[in-house]
């Protein structure tokens, strides 16, 4: 799942954002860290997405995604806030935890199969808890990298 996680992917912000600019910020950055070519496009086709039907998965946790052309394997990257979001989520929580899958379009097994792995892990309360718990860019980071072995 986390295979292709970057360091420079994975984002502290104690910056108060709106959903738009959580997205925009986490889409830039691994626009930027990946050499995506036009990456407004992809924000673009995340935005789409979020209007037709909020990825917010409950919990504290939104997981935005998209399948595109620009990309040749799953992309993922984190963005953990530390105040919470309105994110329209199914349970109506503000939202603190954002992953951010970018897959290739043909790749619709590995997309669905990324988007359970994370919803599955972050089930588990006490790993949810540790990576909200991070209280910077590298520890969460650390938190993730043990989570590699959760699939």
């Amino acid at each position: 799942m986390f295979e292709n996680l970057k360091r420079e992917t994975v984002i502290f912000s104690d910056e108060s954002l709106d959903k738009e600019e959580a997205l925009s910020l986490i889409v830039h950055r691994t626009c930027e860290v990946f050499h995506i070519p036009d990456c407004d496009s992809i924000l673009t086709s995340i935005i789409d997405r979020e209007s037709k039907l909020s990825t917010g998965i409950g919990l504290g946790v939104a997981v935005p995604h998209c399948r595109s052309d620009k990309v040749q394997k799953i992309i993922t990257a984190v963005l953990l806030l530390s105040g919470g979001i309105d994110y329209n989520s199914v349970d109506g929580q503000p939202v603190r935890l954002i992953f951010l899958i970018i897959s290739p379009t043909q790749d619709v097994q590995g997309h669905i199969a990324c988007l359970s792995t994370i919803s599955h892990a972050v089930s588990d309360e006490e790993t949810r808890k540790r990576l909200m718990d991070s209280r910077s860019s590298d520890e969460l980071y650390e938190n993730l990298n043990g989570a590699r072995t959760w699939t």
